[in-house]
């Protein structure tokens, strides 16, 4: 009695196989790292007049009242360094006049700038300094924001010896980055009279970053799957123990601030949490029994009190009458004023990734599964060649797998590119669907492309395994190249999943 014959063991085709494949990598990159659930703010910030108007008890100069005296000088600081301050007076001002430090965000770090801001206090009757930025432990990877604060102190110790200042009437100006580091010069400076903060953070950069990217991305209408990248970038950026500035919390110097405090805003500022900032700012300043806290909205202007580039002169005007009607414009001002802000969602602190998260690591990951797909694939094209005298036989994977291997590389600079374009688009505050939505098509397209052109030759090298070891080692080092770069692509949220976070 003859054997029956196996009937043979059917194969699911390849749309199939490749469908699966490209599943499992969605579902991966999902759980690979943080998600990003942003909850909608629902606390509100309501101006009781739409004129940013300060009163006070006694008149104050309007702008460009006054010719401004510019001059340049040097100043120890703390660690014997020279600090240049550009020094700004309204010429024929009776008597001593206030007087301000101005401190630097990150767009700026010489006594040069502030031109204009200086300018317009002095021509209303206040004496500025601006000084150079004490770069010594101020770069891109790490930040001594106590160390900055020192620096300015000084200044502002410097400022009040000049014949044209009122001792008593000294206070600090910080912008954006600048306002995170004014409120430790006011603490450590006892004789401080106030503090004004335009664009002020308020919390850690690290969340603060975040609910701006996630607003320039909404602003952008980009894809969703790009929202999980936020949470990923600045926590990944931030596990190698670089950035680590970005954690700093200035709320334990806000509670100690007992003087009046002005914060101003543009109600396009899309970086700044321009209703959830002064809401924290005000706890804060509670605890230390203050209520001198006064707070304005511009209508249209963006960050650093902009229109279209253009500072807007108004804002200056309104500062300018905070600090010359002190302190009887703190009392008789309204608390808020100005247009309505506005903050769609709440900032909340990223949560910290897995090991292969981190900067170092997603760098390493992605560079090792660049050079072994390159090395790979010239391997497995040299070895179809005789020049080396052991010329291969892929057996039908050789094409499809190098062709896997240049799309996917293909894929990834393309997202590249597409990330580069959104930061483009939400830094110039334009957009433009065929980039935003097109380009991520694209850069899907290629991944998926990438992904099928594997399977396929998979497939194949399994149904025809190779009649020598060195194509094998060839094979097997293309691969594990190419699955590198397509978990990589996937932990940034290129392929779909069929779950959400």
């Amino acid at each position: 009695m003859s054997k029956a014959k196996r009937a043979p063991r059917r194969r699911l085709p390849l749309v199939v196989t490749w469908l699966v494949a490209v599943l499992i990598l969605g579902v991966w990159g999902l759980w690979a790292g943080p998600g990003w659930n942003p909850q909608p703010m629902t606390n509100l910030i309501i101006p009781t007049t739409s004129s940013t108007h300060i009163t006070s008890a006694v008149p104050t100069p309007y702008l460009e009242t006054y010719e401004v005296q510019e001059s340049v000088h040097e100043v120890e600081g703390p660690n014997g360094q020279t600090i240049k301050v550009t020094l700004r007076e309204p010429v024929g001002a009776d008597g001593q006049r206030p007087g301000v430090v101005f401190l630097h965000g990150t767009g700026t770090s010489t006594h040069q700038a502030f031109t204009q801001q200086a300018h317009w206090l002095a021509s209303a009757g206040i004496v500025t300094a601006v000084p150079d930025k004490l770069l010594d432990e101020y770069t891109t990877l790490s930040r001594n924001y106590e160390e900055l604060a020192e620096g300015y102190h000084i200044v502002g110790d410097w400022l009040r010896e000049q014949a044209s200042v009122y001792q008593r009437d000294v206070g600090y100006y910080g912008e954006s980055e600048g306002a995170l580091v004014a409120p430790i010069s006011v603490v450590r400076d006892q004789r401080t009279a106030f503090l004004i903060l335009v664009s002020d953070p308020v919390m850690p950069i690290r969340d603060q970053g975040a609910l701006a990217a996630d607003a320039y991305l909404r602003e952008l209408d980009a894809p969703g799957q790009i929202y999980n990248a936020i949470p990923r970038l600045i926590s990944g950026a931030l596990a190698d123990g670089n950035f680590l500035y970005a954690n700093f919390d200035p709320s334990p110097y806000h509670r100690q601030i007992t003087v009046p405090v002005l914060m101003a805003y543009g109600t396009n500022d899309l970086s700044m949490p321009i209703v959830q900032g002064p809401i924290m700012m005000a706890e804060d300043l509670s605890e230390a029994g203050n209520s001198d806290l006064i707070l304005r909205y511009y209508d249209g202007a963006d960050h650093g009190l902009r229109i279209d580039g253009e500072l807007q002169p108004a804002a200056y005007q309104d500062i300018s009458d905070f600090i010359n009607g002190l302190p009887s414009s703190v009392q008789m001002s309204n608390e808020v004023a100005g247009a309505q802000p506005r903050q769609d969602y709440v900032a909340q602190t990223v949560a910290t990734p897995r090991w292969f998260g981190s900067g170092d690591a997603m760098i390493t990951l992605l560079a090792a599964g660049v050079l072994l797909t390159v090395v790979g694939a010239t391997m497995t094209i040299v070895g179809r060649t005789p020049i080396l005298g052991h010329q291969q036989t892929y057996r039908g994977v050789g094409r499809p797998i190098v062709a896997s291997s240049i799309v996917v590389i293909l894929a990834w600079v393309a997202f590249l590119a597409y990330i580069v374009a959104l930061a483009n688009l939400a830094l110039s505050y334009e957009t433009n669907r065929w980039v935003v939505q097109g380009g991520w098509l694209f850069v899907q397209i290629l991944a998926l492309g990438a992904v099928y052109l594997l399977v396929r030759a998979m497939r194949i090298w399994r149904t025809k395994p190779m009649f020598t070891r060195e194509a094998g080692a060839n094979l097997r080092v293309l691969f594990t190249g190419q699955i590198l770069l397509l978990f990589a692509l996937a932990y940034w949220g290129v392929y779909p999943s069929l779950f959400s976070v």
